[in-house]
Formats: C-alpha cells, sequence, structure tokens
C-alpha cells in the first residue's frame, strides 16, 4: 500500500503522514525532514537552501533514487512519502496533492515553527516566505524534471485542507484509498474535495 502526499507548503502533509504512521501504521518517508536536517548541517535556512539546489540538484537527484528504490523494495509495505516529487518518481503509489489558502498555511506554520532553517517573524513574513520557497521549488522542478508538482493532473486526488482538521483529511485519503484499490480506473483525471 503505497501512498504519495504533495502539496503546498503548511498544508498538513506532515500532520496527515503523522496520523498515518499513528493510526493506520505507516511508515513515513519524508524528502522535507531529509532537507531541513541538510539545511541544519549547513546552518542555512530551507529557502536557502532551496535556492542553493537551484545551482547544484544533487540532493534532488539523491532524493529521487531513494523514493524511487523504496517505492520498489517496499511495494508491498504501508509505506507513505511526504514529498514534494515522489508522485513522480514512487511506482505504483496513489496520488495525493493537498493544497490551502496562503494566509492559513502561513498561520499553521507559525503554530509549529522547525528550528533556524525555518523561522519567520511574523504570519505576513510566514507567509511571504512560504510562497517565495514555493515558487523557488516549482521552478527547480520545472527546469529539471520538466514537470509542474502544482497540476493537479498529477494527481489521483486533490483535498483543500484549508477548513479540514488533519484527521478529517486522513480519514478523506483513507475512504478513497480503498475506492482506488477496488477501481484505480475512476481515480484516472484528479477528484477533487
Amino acid at each position: 500500500m503505497l501512498i504519495s502526499i504533495t502539496g503546498k507548503l503548511g498544508s498538513g502533509k506532515s500532520t496527515v503522514c503523522s496520523i498515518m504512521k499513528e493510526k493506520f501504521g505507516f511508515t513515513i518517508y519524508s524528502t522535507g525532514a531529509v532537507q531541513r536536517e541538510y539545511a541544519r548541517r549547513l546552518g542555512i535556512s530551507t529557502l536557502e537552501l532551496n535556492l542553493r539546489m537551484n545551482e547544484n540538484p544533487e540532493l534532488d537527484r539523491e532524493i529521487d533514487e531513494t523514493v524511487t528504490r523504496l517505492s520498489l523494495e517496499r511495494k508491498d509495505d504501508k509505506l507513505v512519502f511526504d514529498s514534494r516529487m515522489a508522485w513522480y518518481f514512487a511506482k505504483n503509489t496513489f496520488k495525493i496533492f493537498l493544497t490551502i489558502d496562503p494566509h492559513e498555511a502561513a498561520v499553521r506554520v507559525m503554530k509549529n515553527q522547525r528550528g533556524e532553517e525555518e523561522k519567520y517573524i511574523d504570519v505576513d513574513d510566514a507567509c511571504e516566505k512560504l510562497v517565495k520557497r514555493s515558487l523557488v521549488e516549482r521552478d527547480r522542478f520545472l527546469d529539471i524534471y520538466g514537470v509542474d508538482y502544482y497540476d493537479y493532473n498529477n494527481y489521483n486526488i486533490v483535498i483543500d485542507t484549508t477548513h479540514k482538521t488533519p484527521l478529517e483529511t486522513v480519514n478523506i485519503i483513507m475512504e478513497n484509498y480503498g475506492k482506488y484499490s477496488e477501481n484505480p480506473d475512476i481515480f484516472k483525471s484528479p477528484y477533487i474535495t
């Protein structure tokens, strides 16, 4: 049971994955955690790391190869990829995109800051930096892979988490995963909820 979850910054990807781990026994592979640790070791912000990765995509390639390898080696496991590009690199996953209003994303991120590599002064600063980081990542992926991870047609389901709790989002994912497992053809174009 392989699921890939991507989406906008602050949309709740990591929280949703944690609930899936707790409630359903999934193992999580988080590329964001890998990048945050890398930024922490370099003593820079995640935005600065993304700008550097534009010039040197080696970390992207390393992460992508790991995602592909894990999806093949663990195809029968309960594994969820918390990753911008796992939908593209992981084999045979139920592909989910989480979207959110940018201001609400900033409010959520301010409540759950992740250390010096992701620090914001206030909600407006968080909103501005999250939008900028999203654009940098999107441009980087367009340049490296020629694909737009914001294109909803890449996914089986798109969920707007602006007014949903993480548990509600997990329940939507699991309900639709059950339907997908029975008949993947009904998810050929994105289902938006």
